[in-house]
């Protein structure tokens, strides 16, 4: 097992380029996360178990590329995914899945767009379709703020007012704002945490933490390693992401200021737990020199306690 250095010694410093790619530039994904690859398909399903968590009825277990039947609209920027995918979860239940990463106008309306499209691209033709649509989720990933709260997540379906309950399972939405995700994670965070923390600053690292020491981790960053790359796709990579860069970096100056203060947030309350703690270590009768080098107070700030 590799000995990881801690998150403080892994980002890159001034002059310094990470050995890892923007996983928001679309050719970068599409190697991380390619369906048609064993390895990068783990990923893909790594990520996405992880990220929709909470609103699967299964795990999945397989992803295959979708093949969009038709643009029911004509127009050409209505097709912008990143992946569509046919999803197989552990129970053999299909779900259509389709991953954005895309700064838009009318954002959610967008997203709602999409979603339509997936679901009358299920139809069938002849008269023996009965109408047995599958669920569909899009997936954003956005740089930029979408929702005026902190949460980074947003997870939307179609619900009944009254009752609350699901209403149909066809429609389901989650967006990420990597503006939010600050640049802090522990051993213990959630995997989703760790995911956005990879998103967000995977390529302002020059290794992988020891907040990440997990094998799908350190997969997915065997994945997206510049040097995967062939000269060609570099050449492209490279014209993407400056470009994107330059049409990016007022408003990414905006974004840092609001990551200080999530970042600020979060330092509060790990202080408050290990505050916490250090109050039941007390109680219990530990040292104050115990006390501190477990928690990381200082010994005046426990005697205050």
């Amino acid at each position: 097992m590799t000995k990881r250095k801690p998150l403080k010694d892994c980002f890159v410093k001034p002059g310094e380029k990470s050995p890892y790619a923007n996983l928001l530039v679309d050719l970068a994904f599409k190697k991380a996360f390619d369906p048609d690859k064993p390895i990068s398909r783990q990923n893909l399903i790594n990520l996405l178990n992880d990220l929709l968590g909470p609103q699967l009825k299964r795990p999945i277990v397989d992803v295959k590329t979708r093949n969009v039947a038709k643009n029911l609209s004509g127009s050409k920027e209505s097709r912008t995914a990143i992946f569509d995918l046919h999803c197989e979860d552990d129970a053999g239940e299909l779900i259509e899945i389709e991953v954005q990463i895309r700064q838009l106008k009318n954002f959610r309306k967008r997203l709602a767009f999409y979603a339509s499209e997936m679901v009358a691209n299920q139809a069938e033709t002849g008269i023996g379709w009965n109408f047995d649509v599958k669920p569909t989720f899009v997936v954003a990933f956005t740089r930029h703020s979408v929702f005026s709260d902190d949460r980074i997540v947003h997870r939307a379906a179609v619900l009944d007012l009254d009752s609350g309950e699901p209403f149909v399972d066809t429609y389901n939405f989650t967006t990420v704002e990597l503006s939010k995700v600050p640049m802090f994670i522990e051993p213990n965070s959630s995997s989703m945490s760790k995911w956005l923390f990879i998103f967000r600053y995977l390529n302002r690292l020059r290794e992988l933490p020891a907040e990440l020491s997990e094998h799908k981790f350190e997969q997915l960053t065997e994945s997206s390693k510049m040097s995967n790359l062939t000269k060609e796709e570099f050449e492209a990579y490279q014209k993407v992401y400056h470009k994107e860069y330059d049409h990016n970096a007022m408003v990414d100056g905006i974004f840092e200021e609001f990551a200080d203060e999530i970042n600020a947030k979060v330092a509060s309350s790990v202080q408050d737990r290990e505050r916490e703690m250090a109050r039941n270590m007390l109680a219990e009768g530990d040292s104050v020199e115990k006390i501190s080098r477990i928690t990381h107070l200082s010994e005046e700030e426990i005697r205050k306690l």
